[in-house]
């Protein structure tokens, strides 16, 4: 698929909560929309709701399964445009309470922060040859970290400052780095914890997110 004036997307966690959503608007949109997540079953679900989706299962912290993404999409999707690396997970827990820290910080840290880049960087040619754009989902926890939620605001101020040297030095190869901050909504990824205004109103303002009002 070469045809260079349609977005041809690929989303990571793009199977429920936000990721799904702007898979739908992307799909709207007339873009080409490929998903991907660990869950058959909600990549499943996915397909069931938007048709036009193509899904593939695929888990982003191992290499084998990045490999094998990038060769489905290298062959059936050559004119990839557009990386958008969504896939993410956040653990609330007690710095002094948690036996199994290392474990944890590495999961979110392979999760959020170094799948992300390993994942761009295996795009990149592709994304060079059709003039593509990154986009990184951060967060505002990036700035103003949630206690309870340290590995995982570590992680996101990873990416962020990741971010900022990517848009410079794929600036030399015409590729466009957007990193995207959202405010918390009631999502599954919020697990049962989202803040009390966006059960409200659906929507809530960064201090929310952020665990200051």
């Amino acid at each position: 698929m070469n045809n260079q004036s349609q977005r041809v997307v690929l989303i990571t966690g793009g199977s429920s909560g936000i990721g799904f959503e702007m898979a739908k608007q992307m799909v709207a949109q007339h873009s080409v929309v490929i998903i991907c997540g660990r869950s058959q079953e909600k990549l499943e679900d996915a397909k069931r709701k938007v048709p036009q989706l193509v899904t593939i299962q695929c888990d982003i912290t191992k290499a084998e399964d990045r490999l094998a993404l990038h060769k489905q999409i290298s062959t059936n999707f050559r004119g990839l445009n557009m990386l958008m690396n969504n896939a993410g997970i956040a653990k609330r827990y007690l710095l002094a309470k948690t036996g199994d820290l290392e474990s944890r910080i590495e999961e979110e840290l392979q999760t959020n922060f170094l799948a992300p880049v390993l994942l761009t960087q295996l795009f990149l040619p592709m994304l060079i040859e059709n003039k593509g754009t990154v986009v990184n989902v951060s967060s505002g926890l990036a700035y103003v970290p949630l206690s309870v939620e340290p590995s995982y605001c570590a992680s996101k101020a990873a990416l962020h400052s990741m971010t900022q040297s990517m848009r410079v030095q794929f600036a030399k190869s015409g590729i466009k780095v957007v990193e995207i901050f959202y405010p918390s909504v009631d999502t599954p990824f919020q697990g049962g914890h989202a803040p009390e205004k966006c059960h409200e109103t659906g929507r809530c303002s960064s201090h929310c997110a952020s665990g200051l009002e």
